[in-house]
């Protein structure tokens, strides 16, 4: 089915699920970024995993005391789509189908021409230009039964859920807005939490790769460890998967032709500054942080940088 991302503005309710905390943001003001409220909650292992609700009735009974607690029960209310459901293709079509023809068009295609790693999709699409009689389409799209778990749940909470997203696009827009992005570079988005790390690079302000990166949770994972050696002994998969990427992106995907210009970073992660000062010296790539964000609550204090996706998800317009 076609899936209606996005909404109006109406002083929304915009959440963020994760495996160990539910978070949300209310936006008062969107440039300069002032924070109505936001709240977080932790949440007992294993109700979600890995993105999957596997204990629905569990959750939903903690969302149900968030709502009571932040005091936004039937408020309308965005979500993010977890990073790992999240699948992305670039399509062509032909030139004279119109606009509001394609979408019905990728659906026709999905399933025969169009592959997708799940069946039953929802999805949104965008134009993203046209050449030699052919327009170019951006198909974003998750698994229908995954973001209807996190919709019920939601509704079943006392809340309306009208617009979904994914975070690599919500954290994308705060770095935009602060205009240190730029439409002719190749840019890195790297998102850090306890258990993935979630890699997306973006040129001509739109996603064109990304990849999640599992981090196996052990007990040691989450110490501030003595050493910088220990530090990179603990995070070494998946720092080494970044390279990876990297390499692939401008070596077998654009045969050596473009670089990386440029890395944002962001993230809960308790080694999070370490990974940071890892990416400056040895990649050699600028890092854009958490300080290249201003965002402030509306009482004057800085906001958490691990509300920015939440954040960068009250910034979509529509």
């Amino acid at each position: 089915m076609a899936f209606r991302l996005f909404s109006k503005k109406d002083k929304m309710i915009n959440l963020v699920f994760t495996d160990y905390v539910i978070r949300y943001v209310e936006i008062k003001q969107t440039y300069p970024l002032i924070i109505e409220r936001c709240g977080e909650r932790f949440i007992p292992d294993g109700l979600i995993r890995r993105g999957e609700i596997v204990d629905f009735d569990a959750l939903l009974t903690v969302l149900e005391n968030c709502v009571d607690e932040w005091k936004i029960k039937h408020r309308t209310a965005r979500f993010i789509v977890p990073d790992h459901f999240v699948a992305m293709r670039e399509e062509k079509v032909d030139a004279d189908l119109q606009d509001d023809e394609i979408k019905n068009y990728i659906f026709m295609q999905i399933g025969s021409t169009i592959h997708l790693p799940f069946e039953e999709p929802v999805f949104d699409v965008s134009m993203i230009g046209e050449h030699d009689g052919k327009k170019g389409v951006l198909l974003i799209a998750a698994p229908e039964e995954k973001v209807r778990d996190y919709m019920n749940v939601i509704e079943e909470a006392k809340l309306k859920p009208v617009a979904a997203d994914i975070g690599p696009l919500s954290l994308y827009r705060l770095y935009h807005q602060e205009d240190i992005t730029n439409v002719k570079s190749h840019e890195l988005m790297i998102h850090l939490t306890e258990n993935v790390m979630m890699l997306s690079i973006f040129h001509e302000n739109r996603p064109k790769f990304m990849k999640p990166v599992f981090i196996e949770k052990n007990e040691d994972m989450v110490e501030v460890l003595g050493t910088e050696r220990d530090e990179a002994d603990e995070l070494r998969d998946v720092l080494n998967e970044l390279e990876k990427v990297i390499n692939f992106y401008e070596n077998s995907l654009h045969k050596g032709q473009i670089h990386i210009d440029k890395i944002f970073f962001n993230g809960d992660h308790p080694q999070s500054d370490f990974v940071h000062h890892h990416f400056e010296t040895r990649l050699g790539l600028r890092v854009y942080g958490n300080d290249a964000v201003e965002a402030i609550t509306k009482d004057g204090s800085a906001l958490p940088p691990s509300f920015y996706e939440a954040a960068g998800l009250g910034l979509k317009e529509g």
